[in-house]
C-alpha cells in the first residue's frame, strides 16, 4: 500500500470513528430540540436524524475530497447490477446466470426476517403495543429513508469510495465497514453482542453490494428495509 492510499484510509477510518463518538454523544445530548409530536420517541429520533444527516454530509465532503477519481460515482442508485464474487465460506456460490439482481433480492427478504426475528424478542415480545398510521408508521417510513442514508454513507460509502479510488484490495473496506458498523451497534437496536454480530453481517454485505455493483442502490434498500422494521417496532411500543 502506497503512502497516499494508507494516508487517506486511515484519515477516513479516523473521521467514521469519530462519527461514531459524535452520533452516539447527540443521542444522549441532542444538538437539536425540535418537539412537534406528543410522543417522546418521536421529538428523540427527529432531533437525532438532524445531527446524523449532518454529519453524514460532511463524511460525504471528506469523502469527495479524497477521491479524486471516484469521487460520489458510486452514491448513483442507477447500477444494482454486477457479477457476484463468491463467498464460499457464506454460501454465496453464485450460478452462472446469477447476478446481483437476483442476490440484493434475495438477501433483503433474509436480513430483513432475521431482523424481525431479533427485534421482536428484544423489543416487542413483551411489550404493550400502539400501532397507528400517523404519525408512529409514518414516521418509521420517514426517519428509515433518512436514517439509512446516513448511515450508508458514514459507514458503507466512505470506505468503498477510498478503496475503489486507492485501486486497494475489497477486503479493507468490507472490514473496516463491518468493525466499526458493528461496534457502534452495541448500543443500538437490536443491541448487545447480538446487535453487533447483525450490523456486523450487514455491514459487510452492504459494502460487498456497492463494490460490485458499482451503486448505491442495494445497500441503501436493504438498511431501509431493516430500519423500517426497528423503527415501527420502537414507535409501536413506545408510551
Amino acid at each position: 500500500m502506497k503512502n497516499k492510499s494508507f494516508l487517506r484510509i486511515t484519515l477516513i477510518t479516523l473521521s467514521v470513528i469519530a462519527a461514531s463518538v459524535l452520533i452516539l454523544f447527540f443521542r444522549e445530548y441532542p444538538v437539536f430540540q425540535v418537539n412537534i409530536f406528543n410522543v417522546s420517541i418521536l421529538n428523540r429520533t427527529l432531533n437525532h436524524q438532524f445531527s446524523m444527516f449532518a454529519i453524514a454530509m460532511v463524511l460525504l465532503v471528506l469523502t469527495r475530497l479524497l477521491t479524486n477519481r471516484t469521487r460520489l460515482s458510486l452514491l448513483t442508485v442507477t447500477k444494482k447490477d454486477g457479477p457476484i464474487t463468491p463467498e464460499p465460506w457464506l454460501g454465496i456460490k453464485p450460478k452462472p446466470n446469477e447476478s446481483w439482481n437476483q442476490l440484493g433480492r434475495n438477501f433483503a427478504v433474509i436480513i430483513t426476517l432475521i431482523t424481525a426475528i431479533a427485534i421482536y424478542f428484544q423489543t416487542i415480545r413483551n411489550a404493550p403495543l400502539t400501532v397507528n398510521i400517523y404519525p408512529r408508521l409514518l414516521m418509521a417510513l420517514l426517519f428509515s429513508i433518512s436514517n439509512s442514508f446516513s448511515e450508508e454513507v458514514i459507514y458503507q460509502f466512505s470506505f468503498s469510495a477510498v478503496v475503489v479510488n486507492e485501486n486497494l484490495n475489497p477486503k479493507i473496506a468490507k472490514a473496516l465497514s463491518a468493525l466499526t458498523f458493528g461496534i457502534v451497534h452495541y448500543f443500538g437496536n437490536p443491541g448487545g453482542i447480538p446487535g453487533v454480530l447483525l450490523a456486523a453481517f450487514l455491514g459487510w454485505f452492504l459494502t460487498k453490494s456497492i463494490l460490485e455493483t458499482k451503486g448505491f442502490f442495494w445497500a441503501w434498500l436493504i438498511h431501509f428495509l431493516q430500519d423500517v422494521v426497528i423503527f415501527s417496532a420502537l414507535f409501536i411500543t413506545a408510551s
